[in-house]
């Protein structure tokens, strides 16, 4: 069991600016869309600090160039692709010294734009949970896709949620998408950041099941929304009601059945989480194999995700990078 000393027991209720001061941005890049990127920085340029860190992009002199156009952005290069998981891990180690542990870390994605006051929304939310006595791991906002316009809610005990019924309201979820992601540095610490070994996909998965198992909760709230990328196409289904998954390449299909399998053999993971992990991935492996117009490459990628994921070989690798 994680204890706060010295975290739950401070005063975190603050003024209306002080988010501007208390939340620390981490954004990482990889071969970004500019302009999209220049949307995220454009409305994080009130924050005292953002640490960028790319995990060596194809285009990183175009990165390079927009960033020395922001005082705030403090830019890191990576000198290879470490995955999602262990540049966040990097990038919240570069702050380390310039934050204190009543801090907020933001986690964002390159091709994310926080809407409105969606950032102050999410502190000002934090503060409260905190001040009335909630082990807050982690708050997120609600998600609205950028191509699709779609809204994305949370889920609470496998069902989805797609709306509140007042505002200034918060709820309790089974976890939260990375980006948006507003955590007390202090839990960060404990838990010692994310699993790098992930790379990428289900890193928020096996943040928020280990936030939870020890005592923490994640909490969700339209009142904050981030306009998000799901995909540059969405794909909309019927299973027991209407859903919606990204059209992934076959590439991050070995990463997301390689990482899907590992959380299966999770202890901390739920077991409703892994009887609908598993009915998601039959139907992947369905449509993808049948409509997909490179059907060959995803079930492959399918079949020796599952087959890595079962042996515990997880990391970089090196088929998968780009």
């Amino acid at each position: 069991m994680i204890h706060t000393k010295g975290y739950m027991g401070k005063n975190y209720l603050s003024t209306k600016k002080d988010y501007v001061e208390k939340v620390t941005t981490v954004v990482v890049t990889y071969n970004p869309d500019i302009s999209r990127l220049e949307a995220l920085l454009d409305s994080l340029s009130l924050f005292r600090s953002v640490q960028l860190t790319d995990n060596n992009s194809d285009n990183i002199d175009e990165i390079k160039q927009l960033c020395s156009i922001y005082e705030n952005i403090h830019p890191c290069f990576l000198p290879s692709n470490v995955g999602l998981a262990e540049a966040q891990n990097k990038a919240v180690e570069q702050i380390e010294g310039d934050v204190s542990s009543d801090d907020f870390i933001l986690l964002l994605d390159q091709d994310s734009v926080p809407l409105d006051d969606c950032i102050e929304v999410l502190f000002q939310h934090a503060n409260s949970l905190i001040a009335g006595g909630v082990r807050l791991g982690v708050i997120g906002p609600a998600l609205s896709d950028s191509y699709s316009d779609s809204r994305f809610g949370f889920i609470k005990n496998g069902r989805r949620r797609y709306k509140q019924s007042s505002k200034n309201h918060t709820f309790e979820c089974d976890g939260i998408n990375s980006s948006g992601s507003l955590i007390p540095l202090a839990v960060w610490r404990e838990l010692k950041g994310n699993n790098s070994e992930l790379f990428i996909d289900h890193v928020e998965t096996d943040w928020c099941f280990r936030v939870i198992a020890v005592g923490y909760v994640c909490y969700g709230t339209f009142d904050a929304l981030l306009s998000h990328s799901m995909g540059e196409s969405t794909i909309k289904y019927w299973l027991f009601g209407q859903k919606s998954m990204p059209d992934r390449t076959p590439k991050r299909h070995y990463y997301l059945f390689r990482n899907s399998m590992h959380l299966q053999k999770q202890k901390y993971v739920p077991r409703l989480w892994k009887l609908a992990n598993i009915v998601k991935l039959l139907f992947t492996v369905c449509y993808f194999s049948l409509f997909s117009q490179q059907k060959v490459d995803h079930f492959k990628n399918m079949w020796v995700g599952l087959l890595d994921g079962f042996r515990g070989h997880l990391g970089i690798d090196n088929r998968y990078l780009k």
